[in-house]
């Protein structure tokens, strides 16, 4: 198994590994301080570094904890302009029947634009405020490959809990190579990218 770290994220971890595992040469091209390009990735053996470090490293739903919970009466989403800008919006009093999904008070729903490919939307369940389009916007999921269910490739989508402000986005910008796992964190006003993760990318994006 194998994970991708950037040139400083690299020097990071084989200085902070044990000392009883030795040092490749990449290691020392590095730490000479020798130009290397920007876009230049170090394929790294995770037996090298540890599966802890690499766990330890991604952003985890703990880290991001929401300890109160509300429990009152949900409000309906005020979809107001938004409305007719999205194709999947119906009645908002549809939603109040609803449970708190995301970060203690919110609601966090899917809007769809076909198959595989959706985006999201969020609602403050105790003030009805709506928020829409959410980072990275619409996203595509897949399958992608038409050589069958063996060989194609689909995403996770995304991933929050209610008691925790860390939202995970894996997948493709819509029509575009922009792949990745994503991780924000909620702020209470905006989502904020903490990590953007690489990916096995679609086959047309690998030409």
């Amino acid at each position: 198994m194998q994970i991708l770290l950037a040139p400083k994220d690299y020097l990071t971890a084989v200085e902070g590994r044990s000392p009883k595992i030795p040092v490749d040469p990449l290691y020392h091209v590095l730490r000479s301080g020798l130009s290397v390009p920007v876009e230049f990735i170090a394929l790294i053996p995770l037996p090298l570094l540890g599966a802890s470090w690499s766990a330890a490293k991604l952003p985890r739903f703990e880290d991001y904890p929401v300890s109160k919970m509300y429990k009152g009466k949900v409000k309906a989403p005020v979809f107001g302009r938004e409305r007719g800008q999205a194709r999947c919006f119906t009645d908002p009093e549809g939603y109040v029947t609803e449970q708190v999904n995301f970060a203690g008070h919110f609601i966090i729903e899917s809007c769809t634009c076909g198959s595989g490919c959706h985006s999201l939307f969020m609602w403050d369940v105790m003030t009805g405020k709506f928020y829409s389009l959410h980072p990275p916007g619409i996203i595509q999921l897949g399958p992608f490959g038409a050589e069958g269910p063996a060989t194609s490739l689909t995403y996770k989508g995304e991933q929050f809990r209610k008691d925790s402000s860390l939202l995970i986005v894996d997948g493709c910008v819509e029509d575009t190579c922009d792949c990745a796992t994503r991780y924000y964190a909620w702020n209470r006003t905006q989502f904020k990218l903490i990590s953007r993760q690489p990916v096995h990318m679609p086959p047309n994006c690998t030409k």
